[in-house]
């Protein structure tokens, strides 16, 4: 508020709703390729093997690997990115349940391990697993979305792929080109630039960027009651 009395522009600049891979499954979606919704899967991994982001890990001070800093470990720190893809898909997120360990020590406090269960407004669930690991991995996807008459996957690693399964396409269709995660920093760099130059509104104001933090804060209550716990019903871990 004070931002727009001053006739300044305030954006969380989340790159997810940018990922050109994310924006592409939207499109299927909203064209009704795969028919109606009724489960997606997002899976969000590092590695220190053989990744773009193992350097961070040599550096424990790291500001994201600082649970006082980022308010937590892996829900807090790059889930977000795979959190956001899942609400412009499917809508607002109800509540949650989840579990939360440590397989791989980074910081105390600094959670790498989380599995947990989405309940969205709409009735569409969603399973989400975010880890930061030292053991070497497979490319698994990154995302699934299930429909009624087919799926979409988002392949693993940050190079990016889409691949439509229906009817007509039980192999799969791939939608190139590849363009990868790290495609997603220009777009919303730009979107801010015209905010600010050209006035147009952000695509996602402040109240609706707290929901990433609400959902993860959301997990870790439920790690504590071990229930569903609401999304937007608590302000505060």
């Amino acid at each position: 508020k004070q931002c727009r009395k001053n006739g300044q522009v305030f954006m969380v600049a989340e790159n997810a709703q940018f990922w050109p891979e994310v924006v592409k499954v939207k499109q299927v979606i909203d064209s009704g390729r795969i028919g109606k919704v009724y489960l997606a899967k997002a899976n969000y991994w590092e590695t220190t093997v053989g990744t773009p982001f193992v350097k961070r890990t040599d550096d424990m001070e790291h500001w994201e690997f600082r649970p006082e800093r980022v308010g937590g470990g892996v829900l807090m720190s790059g889930s977000c990115h795979w959190i956001r893809p899942l609400r412009y898909w499917l809508g607002e997120v109800d509540e949650v349940i989840g579990v939360t360990s440590t397989p791989f020590h980074i910081q105390p406090g600094f959670e790498t391990l989380s599995n947990a269960m989405l309940r969205f407004h709409s009735g569409v669930t969603a399973t989400f697993q975010g880890m930061v690991v030292d053991n070497a991995l497979s490319n698994s996807p990154f995302f699934q979305v299930f429909g009624s008459k087919g799926e979409i996957v988002v392949g693993g690693g940050f190079e990016g792929s889409v691949t439509v399964y229906d009817k007509d396409n039980l192999q799969g269709e791939s939608l190139g080109p590849a363009e990868g995660y790290f495609a997603s920093f220009p777009p919303t760099i730009n979107h801010f630039v015209r905010a600010v130059l050209d006035k147009q509104p952000v695509d996602a104001d402040t109240l609706f960027c707290s929901g990433e933090p609400r959902i993860a804060w959301a997990i870790y209550r439920s790690v504590k009651s071990k229930k569903w716990e609401k999304v937007w019903e608590e302000n505060t871990p």
